[in-house]
């Protein structure tokens, strides 16, 4: 059953001139890569590892993680490793696994430390532990969290920005992308109303996003909609497809769940039709900055400015990549990771596409096809 929340819109017509085309603190503007070239401004770190949902094109290979018996941080292991990051000019902390964030009961005091060291927190989250009073409350009573939306004032004091897993507005579609939990879909909704009560959505750059990817089979039809919806409700919106890694690492599982070339080349262009017609972004910006592996979002930079750090220490180029290893925390510094790596060698790079999926679950030829159909617009 198709539901869609109540949110109202905020811009019924045009979008603002000096509208920022992103989260707060993901990517980096061209001048930020500039000024900040060498610098380590962000880092995707693994916290924790238990999620209660099933996500079948999770970017981990196993729900709970198999670690083995490798050793894994622990809360005052990625607290140093932050502090260390902090002295490279880390300005945000990316959580998008391994498990649901939410679901650690150290997590929010993790998050109030950060906020200590004025690093922004951008949290990938499945929202129903958010969007769940019983949840909220299990996961945060030592803080004085007793529901949801005290759950959510927590966050916005932190400066937290949320990017919250939105695959369809379709319960059945939802609740199936989750791993088949009945009921999922209710509590995300429930979810983002909150944050937007909270007001994520009314700052510049927004602390909201709806993580509309993986673009599949089942959701192909919806995501133009709830781009539209979103964007124009305050909310960035990340489309793109799936990663090449964890559960759609081989070659057979990506290729099962990602329409055809043809069918994402027409996407990408409708949002970009989209965006220049509504004056989020220009033609002319386009064409300079290049098509992004988000469907009409800012370009990707991470892979830049960044590294990804799982739970085990492992250090990785990005968490759409499983394969790439630039070191480990427990023989290294990361001062000597970082600069070693073949991310800091790509130091300013502004639009870094997306090596680990171009030519794979992104074709070769959408960048290049999708910018010639916006030279027609």
């Amino acid at each position: 059953m198709k539901i869609v929340p109540d949110i109202p819109i905020i811009y019924p017509d045009k979008f603002p001139a000096d509208l920022v085309n992103d989260v707060n603190k993901w990517a980096f503007s061209p001048t930020e890569m500039k000024e900040s070239k060498g610098k380590l401004l962000t880092l995707d770190i693994d916290f924790g590892n238990f999620c209660t949902l099933n996500c079948p094109h999770c970017f981990r290979r196993d729900n709970k993680v198999d670690f083995g018996s490798s050793k894994q941080m622990n809360f005052t292991d990625i607290l140093k490793i932050v502090k260390e990051g902090k002295k490279l000019g880390l300005q945000s902390v990316k959580f998008l696994g391994a498990g649901e964030p939410f679901e650690d009961l150290r997590f929010l005091e993790f998050l109030q430390e950060l906020k200590k060291l004025d690093i922004i927190p951008v949290i990938f989250s499945k929202g129903h532990v958010i969007g769940d009073d019983n949840l909220a409350a299990r996961y945060n009573h030592h803080y004085g969290v007793k529901n949801s939306e005290e759950l959510v004032t927590k966050l916005s004091a932190v400066n937290t920005s949320i990017l919250l897993g939105f695959n369809s507005f379709d319960s059945a579609i939802q609740d199936k992308m989750v791993g088949g939990v009945k009921g999922y879909t209710a509590k995300r909704n429930r979810a983002l109303e909150l944050l937007v009560k909270a007001r994520f959505n009314q700052h510049n750059p927004t602390h909201l996003c709806l993580a509309a990817n993986p673009i599949t089979h089942g959701n192909y039809n919806e995501l133009l909609e709830i781009y539209k919806w979103g964007r124009l409700r305050g909310m960035y919106v990340i489309v793109c497809p799936t990663m090449v890694s964890g559960r759609c690492a081989k070659e057979r599982d990506w290729r099962n769940i990602t329409p055809s070339p043809a069918k994402l080349i027409d996407l990408y262009t409708k949002i970009y039709r989209f965006n220049i017609k509504k004056r989020l972004q220009s033609k002319e910006q386009i064409i300079r900055e290049g098509i992004a592996s988000y469907a009409g979002g800012h370009p990707c930079n991470q892979i830049a400015c960044g590294m990804y750090i799982t739970l085990t220490g492992k250090v990785l180029r990005c968490p759409g990549d499983d394969v790439t290893v630039f070191g480990n925390i427990w023989e290294e510094s990361l001062a000597d990771i970082w600069h070693k790596s073949e991310n800091f060698k790509r130091a300013g790079q502004f639009n870094c596409g997306c090596p680990p999926k171009c030519g794979k679950s992104i074709p070769s030829n959408l960048f290049a096809e999708v910018m010639k159909n916006v030279g027609k617009m």
